[in-house]
């Protein structure tokens, strides 16, 4: 049968040898396990899309690649880019600790977010077991392993297959979504936007997989697969029929790897849920801003410079020319006396009062007159100069002076 196109041979044997690699480091029991498949029965916990719903679903895939690590949260959630249709999923790994794993989250989409996921599972492998580094975590003081952008990811999407998470990486490396589009007064055509986690194409992801179903000799295509997938990994596993105790060979597998201490052949343990697995969220905390002074001198320009010609337009177009120029000039003035407070964080409008703006969550501890002393007046909340909300002057907005007391 002739092979697909994709991968090529060079890519083929680039990512044969990566997965050889992981085998020689740490063994190939992960490897000849049967896959993780996608769905309540691997998966127990209840999910939401929030941040303690990531974590328990991370949580869950460590448990499932046997790595013993805490999973750590970085919520940098800012909401949904305005410019994606259907915005993704955006949980990226920063750093890897001896006993936790620290992520950053940006976003919580519909879309396959196990796989997503599943695909940064693999990075902490492959940040922790560099071929030409030593085991970073057999010295006394185990270091910090930061995430090489440049390698780790490609080299964390192949270990999803060696860890057993390749099916939950392949299906989230093509994901298709279709939806109907806005009537255009005959018909609502129909709209598809594909997204693709991870840092390997999927037609990657679907070679490996047969390579594992070849080596742990299966007929057919592990479960969970999405259609597409299934399709690219069962032409390959007809391809690769032949080709078994080569493969074994090149990956370093001998015939015992297979069978467990007693024997038998290898087996996930069984999934239970986690006993102590909540969707409560930690409360985040509110971070500083500052009533930003500003006012409506933009608008009254706008406002006077329509106003002005109007004007010009009802009494002479002759006129044009002056009230323009002066209705903008008056507008603008009118518009500079109207004070309108804004939200350092976010430019929201908020009241004159206000502590917190409704529309971030920020606190508001005080008042500047440009953006440009938003960096001043945090490092005065940090050393505790003045103060207790670190307030500026409100008439040249400079700060208070600090008189030594809390007091005004």
């Amino acid at each position: 049968m002739a092979e697909p196109a994709a991968p090529d041979a060079e890519s083929r044997e680039q990512l044969l040898g990566v997965l050889a690699d992981f085998i020689a480091h740490t063994g190939a029991a992960p490897f000849l396990l049967p896959p993780v498949a996608p769905g309540a029965k691997a998966f127990p916990e209840p999910w939401a899309p929030t941040r303690a719903g990531v974590q328990l679903l991370l949580r869950r895939l460590l448990w499932h690649a046997d790595m013993d690590r805490d999973v750590e949260i970085d919520d940098r959630r800012a909401g949904a880019p305005p410019t994606e249709r259907k915005p993704a999923t955006r949980v990226e790994l920063i750093e890897v600790h001896g006993s936790k794993a620290v992520f950053a989250l940006g976003f919580v989409g519909d879309d396959d977010v196990v796989g997503t996921l599943a695909h940064e599972v693999g990075t902490i492998h492959a940040a922790t077991h560099r071929p030409e580094d030593p085991e970073p975590y057999r010295t006394a003081e185990p270091p910090v392993v930061h995430v090489d952008p440049d390698r780790d990811p490609e080299r964390g999407s192949i270990a999803t297959v060696y860890l057993g998470l390749g099916v939950l990486a392949a299906n989230a490396a093509f994901q298709q979504y279709s939806r109907g589009g806005r009537f255009n007064g005959g018909y609502v055509p129909l709209e598809y936007d594909v997204l693709r986690a991870g840092a390997i194409p999927m037609s990657a992801l679907a070679y490996l997989l047969a390579v594992q179903a070849t080596v742990r000799d299966e007929s057919a295509p592990p479960d969970g697969l999405e259609p597409p997938q299934r399709d690219e990994v069962a032409q390959w596993m007809k391809v690769l029929g032949e080709e078994r105790a080569a493969l074994l060979e090149r990956l370093g597998i001998g015939p015992s790897d297979h069978l467990d201490r007693e024997g038998k052949p290898l087996q996930r343990a069984a999934v239970t849920a986690f006993p102590d697995a909540s969707l409560e969220d930690e409360a985040r905390p509110a971070r500083n801003a500052f009533r930003w002074q500003t006012n409506r001198g933009g608008v009254g320009l706008v406002a006077g410079t329509v106003l002005g010609i109007g004007f010009a337009f009802a009494m002479s177009r002759g006129m044009m020319p002056l009230t323009f120029v002066g209705g903008a000039a008056t507008g603008h003035l009118i518009g500079r006396r109207v004070r309108v407070p804004r939200c350092s964080a976010c430019a929201n409008v908020v009241r004159s009062d206000a502590t917190t703006c409704t529309h971030c969550g920020a606190r508001l501890r005080g008042d500047i007159a440009s953006l440009s002393e938003r960096l001043e007046a945090e490092e005065r909340l940090d050393a505790g100069v003045g103060k207790e909300d670190a307030r500026l002057d409100q008439r040249d907005g400079s700060p208070a002076e600090n008189t030594g007391s809390n007091g005004p």
